[in-house]
């Protein structure tokens, strides 16, 4: 004697999506998108800059004299940080 299954109802498998994640899930999924990530990426490399520049060799920082360490740098660090900020909190 064989036994004979019911079929369940309610769930069907659809076998085109079989393996694969439903595209609705996978953005919801991802909190970032690539614009986010290439705009960390731009936060990273300005914050890197920046304070390389405060490595820059000079005697004596004096605000007499030029000094990309006193000037340049913070400006450049404060928009990593700005560019970081505004990568997080883009939608």
């Amino acid at each position: 004697m064989s036994q004979v299954t019911k079929p369940q109802v309610g769930k069907t498998a659809n076998p085109s999506s079989a393996g694969r994640g439903n595209r609705a899930s996978e953005a919801e999924a991802m909190p970032f998108r690539r614009q986010n990530y290439q705009l960390l990426g731009v936060g990273v490399v300005l914050l890197l800059i920046g304070y390389s520049l405060l490595l820059v060799p000079s005697h004596f920082v004096d605000a007499k004299v030029f000094s990309p360490a006193l000037y340049i740098a913070p400006v450049v660090i404060m928009g990593g940080f700005g560019t970081l900020i505004y990568a997080i909190l883009k939608r």
